[in-house]
C-alpha cells in the first residue's frame, strides 16, 4: 500500500487535509506537509505525491489527465505535469478535488461530468481575469443548462436502448419470414 493516499478527510482548523501519509492525516500547511508530529517538505514527499496524484487523477480523468486537471483547476498545463508536481506540488484545492473525486462511487463518470459542466460553464462566464480564466460565472445559467443537458442525455440514452431493442425484434421477424434466404442460390451460380 502506498504511503501517501489522497482521500476525503475531516478538515482541521489550520491547513487543508488532503489524505493520509503512513496512516496519519496529511495536512498542507503553507509549503509544507504535516503528518502526525512530522513536518515534511516538498522535496521529501514529491515523488510520493506524484504517485498519489497520478492514481487519483487517472481514476477520475483517465490516464491522459494532465490537461483535464489543468482545465478543471484553472492552472497552467505545465503546473500539472508530473515533474512540476514532484518539485512544486499542487495547490491544496486541486489535491482536495482529486481526493474527493477519486473516492466517489463512480470516479470516471464523475470526471466526465466535471468536464461536461466545465464545457457548459465556459459559455456562462460573465467576467475573466487578465489571464483569461473565469473570474465570474453565471452559476444559475450554468446549472440550468447542465441540468437540461443531463436530462437530454438520459432521454437520448433511453431512446437508443429502445431503438436497439426494436431493431433486434425487426431482424428476428425478418429472419422468421424468410428462414432460407441465406441458403438460396441463383441457378447460374449453383454447381
Amino acid at each position: 500500500m502506498p504511503r501517501l493516499v489522497l482521500c476525503p478527510m475531516p478538515q482541521p482548523t489550520k491547513g487543508v487535509c488532503i489524505g493520509t501519509y503512513e496512516g496519519q492525516p496529511l495536512v498542507v500547511l503553507g509549503k509544507n506537509y504535516v503528518a502526525g508530529d512530522r513536518t515534511l517538505t516538498q522535496a521529501e514527499i514529491g515523488e510520493e505525491l506524484v504517485e498519489a496524484v497520478d492514481d487519483a487523477a487517472s481514476r477520475v480523468l483517465g490516464h491522459e489527465w494532465v490537461t483535464s486537471l489543468a482545465r478543471l483547476t484553472q492552472l497552467n498545463r505545465r503546473t500539472t505535469s508530473k515533474d512540476r508536481i514532484a518539485k512544486w506540488g499542487l495547490p491544496e484545492y486541486a489535491l482536495k478535488l482529486l481526493a474527493e473525486a477519486a473516492a466517489h462511487s463512480h470516479p470516471r463518470a464523475l470526471g466526465h461530468a466535471l468536464l461536461a459542466v466545465l464545457e457548459i460553464q465556459d459559455t456562462c462566464v460573465t467576467a475573466e481575469t487578465p489571464t483569461g480564466h473565469p473570474a465570474e460565472v453565471d452559476v444559475t445559467e450554468r446549472n440550468t443548462v447542465a441540468a437540461k443537458t443531463l436530462r437530454k442525455a438520459l432521454v437520448m440514452l433511453d431512446d437508443v436502448l429502445d431503438e436497439r431493442f426494436l431493431s433486434q425484434r425487426r431482424k428476428e421477424f425478418q429472419e422468421a419470414q424468410w428462414p432460407y434466404r441465406d441458403e438460396w442460390r441463383s441457378p447460374l451460380t449453383d454447381k
